[in-house]
């Protein structure tokens, strides 16, 4: 218990504590708002953003096919064969596309922390990747394997939708990565405006 002064009412120690931890936990509260605030934003938008970047694959995608042979097997020529890349190159561009836009996008949307955005670019980027193969290959064809016995000689088997070089999945990251530095590493209006009136200043001087 503490006096302030001989008229001063008494202030229990119990009350001084509770309300410092009141205020304490008030600006994590408030903090942590902003922030949550943000990652609900990116993550939310880059899901979607997986979400058309799979249907786009999907129907952009000219998918090679094998032919049912009169043995029971299953053979590609060389036209399919050429096609076996189909998947690979629309799946790079575009999530390099889309990877290169919600970057630039997000760190210019939400700026207020440079560093948590970048970092939210990032795990952003991997969610959207991450849907568009998952559901890309959902909506494509079944492997041919799986319907071959019921499929009559001379029939078309499209193979799936699947991406075939591991690489391809860094794509929309490096991509989101390089839209958000091309934000950060833009001068502001204020800035070029002061830079030029530097300049003039010193012709004149």
């Amino acid at each position: 218990m503490s006096h302030d002064g001989p008229g001063a009412a008494p202030v229990d120690a119990g009350t001084q504590v509770a309300a410092a931890t009141d205020g304490g936990g008030s600006r994590a509260t408030s903090a942590a708002g902003p922030a949550g605030r943000d990652l609900v934003a990116v993550l939310g938008t880059s899901l979607l953003l997986g979400v058309v970047a799979a249907v786009l694959w999907w129907l952009l995608v000219d998918p090679a096919e094998f032919t049912r042979t009169a043995a029971g097997g299953l053979g590609m020529g060389e036209v399919e064969l050429g096609k076996r890349f189909n998947d690979d190159g629309w799946f790079v561009v575009i999530s390099g596309v889309l990877g290169l836009l919600s970057g630039a996008g997000f760190t210019w949307w939400r700026s207020r922390d440079p560093l948590l955005t970048s970092v939210l670019v990032v795990l952003g980027a991997a969610l959207g990747v991450a849907t568009m193969a998952l559901l890309g290959r959902w909506l494509g064809p079944s492997a041919p394997a799986s319907v071959a016995d019921a499929a009559a000689t001379g029939a078309s088997l499209p193979v799936p939708l699947e991406v075939t070089g591991a690489v391809c999945y860094l794509v929309w990251p490096i991509t989101a990565l390089l839209g958000a530095l091309l934000v950060l590493w833009s001068p502001g209006p204020g800035q070029t405006g002061s830079g030029a009136s530097r300049t003039e200043d010193t012709a004149s001087g």
